[in-house]
């Protein structure tokens, strides 16, 4: 009717506002706005109309329907864009009291939200954890917000540690006990301290060397189910030790009941290039054959380890024609003196797994 969009993209802008909470869906399939999509409406009606109305965009998908018949130069209407947008966010800005005033009169303010949780590492005074939707965290002090997980599950600290980036304590995410699970970095998470890392990437997926908890020290392998993750020793998830996928939804539960699992980040298996794995047990609680209490080597190909890997509870793991891959490419360790940054594991490694699942 506006012009403002096609049919590929409609779908996109109703699951955004929906995501966002600013309308709900009921019955009939009909949407209705959300007190919250009200305000912020009438927010931008009291900043800049052209905000809110469909006449903007309305006037970008005309200027792109010049360029692709030839009739307009695609860097000149990429010049004047930006520039409107930029103007009409540097007007936003200062402006953006008024929006401030609607949201408290109908809102509490984020400073009377939530409660206290974790550190901040800028100030080291404590962070709300604001539960109302989108869930973040909010510092009073430093008036500044950060994502968190927006998935069901629970958030906790984790052990109080910190970390060595930005001193910002540590928190630990669970869907429970068959959900996926890690450790993120609450300023890493909203900030992405390397190139290689994007928004809302916790721990198990960061480069960083002297972290504990990244991908460098926890990664085993690569995963049996995509081609760029790596399967990640969840150090939280005793007792029933899994490792968890830093890319997709697989979930690898090994060596159940176990005291204490540590990854060999310095030794990898021969054959297939996998960090080794050392298990230890109680006294009375092993499940390792001759009653031994400890074990340590590769979970693929030792057949004593290999036994005590379970089923994955977060999708099925299906075999893949030519097997997987490596934790060289995976966890980009190239340089580590072990056949460089494009190696690959043998083939019948991941599908020896994945028929072992299956």
């Amino acid at each position: 009717k506006h012009g403002i969009g096609t049919d590929a993209s409609i779908p996109v802008h109703i699951n955004n506002i929906c995501t966002r909470n600013y309308v709900s869906i009921e019955s009939g399939r009909r949407l209705k706005p959300t007190p919250l999509g009200i305000v912020l409406v009438h927010g931008y009606l009291k900043i800049d109309p052209d905000l809110v109305k469909p006449t903007m965009r309305s006037a970008v998908e005309k200027q792109l329907d010049l360029i692709a018949h030839g009739k307009a130069d695609f860097n000149s209407v990429l010049r004047h864009t930006i520039e409107v947008f930029r103007r009409k966010f540097v007007y936003f800005t200062t402006n953006v009291e008024g929006m401030d005033q609607l949201f408290e009169v109908h809102f509490s303010s984020l400073a009377d939200s939530g409660r206290p949780f974790s550190r901040c590492g800028k100030c080291r005074r404590y962070m709300k954890l604001v539960e109302a939707k989108p869930k973040r965290l909010f510092c009073p002090t430093c008036d500044e917000t950060y994502n968190v997980p927006q998935q069901n599950g629970n958030i906790k600290l984790h052990q109080e540690l910190k970390c060595p980036l930005d001193d910002f304590e540590l928190l630990y995410f669970t869907a429970g006990a068959k959900g996926k699970s890690f450790v993120f970095c609450p300023y890493c998470y909203s900030n992405p301290p390397f190139p290689d890392m994007a928004k809302g990437v916790p721990c198990s997926g960061c480069s960083h060397p002297t972290c504990n908890f990244a991908v460098n020290r926890l990664g085993v392998s690569g995963c049996v189910e995509c081609e760029a993750g790596v399967l990640v020793l969840d150090p939280a998830s005793i007792p029933k030790w899994k490792l968890v996928c830093n890319k997709c939804d697989v979930i690898v539960r090994i060596f159940e009941d176990a005291a204490k699992i540590t990854v060999n980040s310095t030794d990898a298996c021969n054959v297939c290039e996998s960090q080794l794995i050392k298990v230890e047990y109680k006294e009375g609680k092993t499940k390792l054959p001759g009653e031994r209490i400890s074990a340590e080597g590769c979970i693929y190909c030792n057949p004593d380890l290999n036994a005590l890997v379970e089923k994955s509870h977060a999708v099925l793991l299906k075999k893949r024609a030519g097997g997987g891959r490596g934790r060289g490419r995976g966890r980009g360790r190239g340089g580590r003196g072990r056949g460089g940054g494009g190696r690959k594991a043998p083939k019948d490694k991941m599908a020896q797994l994945a028929a072992y699942f299956v």
